[in-house]
């Protein structure tokens, strides 16, 4: 059991490290042989745990995406009353900050890979479905206090998905934070309009 344990704290580690080389260089210059250079140790303890960079690669996008899906809880846990759980899902989904906690060139590196690479996009769909779930008990529970009135659930958490990705992803290509709190700013309005 300890030894188990004391194995899935050495892989976060390596991943973390991974994970910072990714930041400064990109994927495509982030080798195994770097990862054990920055935690100065042989390359050949890293083989032990990601026999490849794409094991690694792979082990890395579930770590990220469970990191994403901890915030998203935390954010969807929020004690308020409805309508102001309600506000404060919008706000975050329609922050800068909103599933990047991480630098945004790391995800969409890796959101990018998903289209090629099956196991990579099966991890995103996998993430997404949870996501639609997480979203769609909190629909659900809006309806039914009365915050949102009349709508398909399902069709809810897809727009509110679609619109957030969009943006996000919209906002990457700008990189212009006073664009992105009007373009914000204007979506959280539409959604209001829409939904309420």
């Amino acid at each position: 059991m300890g030894r188990k344990s004391k194995a899935a704290v050495r892989k976060r580690e390596i991943l973390e490290h991974f994970y910072n080389i990714l930041k400064e260089e990109g994927l495509e210059k982030a080798s195994i042989a770097k990862v054990a250079k920055r935690m100065a140790v042989n390359p050949s303890l890293l083989i032990h745990y990601f026999k490849t960079k794409e094991a690694m690669t792979v082990a890395f996008v579930t770590h990220l995406l469970e990191r994403y899906e901890t915030n998203i809880k935390a954010v969807l846990s929020s004690p308020n009353y409805p309508k102001e759980q309600f506000e404060t899902v919008l706000d975050n989904l329609f922050h800068e900050d909103w599933l990047h906690f991480s630098e945004p060139s790391v995800f969409y590196a890796f959101y990018y890979l998903s289209i090629r690479h099956e196991t990579i996009r099966h991890q995103f769909q996998a993430f997404y479905l949870r996501l639609r779930t997480l979203l769609l008990s909190q629909v659900r529970y809006w309806i039914e206090v009365g915050i949102i009135h009349d709508q398909d659930p399902h069709q809810v958490v897809e727009y509110l998905i679609i619109t957030n990705k969009g943006l996000l992803y919209y906002d990457q290509m700008m990189q212009d934070k006073v664009g992105f709190k009007n373009r914000a700013h204007y979506l959280k309005a539409a959604v209001r309009k829409v939904l309420l």
